[in-house]
Order: C-alpha cells, then structure tokens, then sequence
C-alpha cells in the first residue's frame, strides 16, 4: 500500500485553492464583459456633442491636411483618454499617428486627411440603433488572457464585420483597435485604426 504524504498533499490543495480565490477575486473585479464595454462605446458613440472632432485642429486643403494645431490635438488626445474607454495601446497609437502627420507636413507640405469616421472606419456610418442591435444578436467574444476580441456582424443598411480587440487594464476592458470588413458583390475592404493589441 503506497503512503501518501500529508504535508505535500496539503500543501498542492492549498496552492491550489489559493489560485483559485485570487482568480476569482480578480475576474469579480472586472465589472463589465468587453461585450458590455462595446455597449458603452456605441453608446458614447452616439452622443455625437460628447465626441471632440479632431478636423477643428486642423488647417486642410481638400482632403490633405497642411497644418496641425498640436496643442489642439493634444486636448482632443485627453478628451479621448479620459472616457476610460480607450487603452494605452490605442492613446499611443493615436498619438503616433498626428506625430507621423505633422512629420509628413514638415517634409512634403502636407499630410493625408481621414475621408471617413475614426470609430466607424465608414463614410456613411450605421446608427446607434443598428449597432446595438447586432452586437446583442449577431456577435462573438474570444477572451484569452488580459486580451479580448469582439466581432460585430452588420448585416443591415449594408454587410460590414466590425472588430474590436480589447486589453484588460485595471480590471477594465479597453479598445486597443477598430477594424472593419465591408462585404459586397465585388469587392472587400478592409479599415483599421490602432495599435497592436
């Protein structure tokens, strides 16, 4: 008859068990699911007066952007962090993207200006209504780890799959990048906007 060790057997169900509360106290923490968190986006989304427009930083020719109001940028760069809904990865992204602007201007005289809504990656963006809609009726969440993906199949005006990565920071899921995949007869486009998640 083989003996069992008591202390190590002990030992291995406390460890164990001391794993498991600390996950438990940690995923009690996370207050929303990063589905939940999409919810919120939308809707801060759609109170269009609580959205700052970057264009009022910039001088434009057309489409080409050929001056930048940095201090400007940095206030609509703020006013963007302090939503909470938007983490370090998608802020540095952001930020990134006006220095690489201002360096294009430096050097060709211009930059390229966005033809298309940042947080919709569209032209003729879907409403509030039909977002919500299918992120309750026609999404997926993958979580692995302190990251997450959200994709949002639109069917209605038009075909669009929208997708969301997330990082979990202070307990709180953040969007870290926004993609777009625009179906139709002939072609498919693809948008994105922000860092690596």
């Amino acid at each position: 008859m083989k003996k069992i060790n008591p202390p190590y057997s002990w030992l291995k169900i406390s460890l164990w068990g001391i794993c498991f509360f600390l996950c438990f106290i940690v995923s009690a923490q996370i207050k929303e699911t990063p589905k939940q968190r999409i919810a919120n986006f939308y809707k801060w989304y759609g109170k269009t007066d609580a959205i700052p427009f970057e264009g009022d930083c910039y001088e434009s020719d057309g489409v080409d952007v050929s001056k930048i109001d940095m201090k400007c940028i940095q206030k609509y760069i703020t006013s963007i962090e302090t939503t909470d809904l938007f983490s370090s990865i998608y802020i540095k992204a952001l930020q990134q993207e006006f220095l690489q602007k201002q360096a294009n201007i430096k050097k060709n005289g211009y930059a390229a200006g966005m033809d298309y809504d940042r947080y919709t990656l569209s032209q003729d963006p879907p409403s509030i209504k039909e977002l919500l809609f299918a992120l309750n009726n026609s999404s997926t969440t993958a979580i692995s780890g302190i990251k997450a993906k959200v994709i949002v199949n639109l069917t209605k005006p038009y075909k669009i799959n929208y997708i969301y990565s997330l990082n979990l920071e202070n307990n709180i899921w953040k969007l870290s990048k926004i993609e777009s995949k625009k179906f139709n007869a002939k072609n498919t486009r693809n948008h994105s906007f922000g860092g690596n998640s």
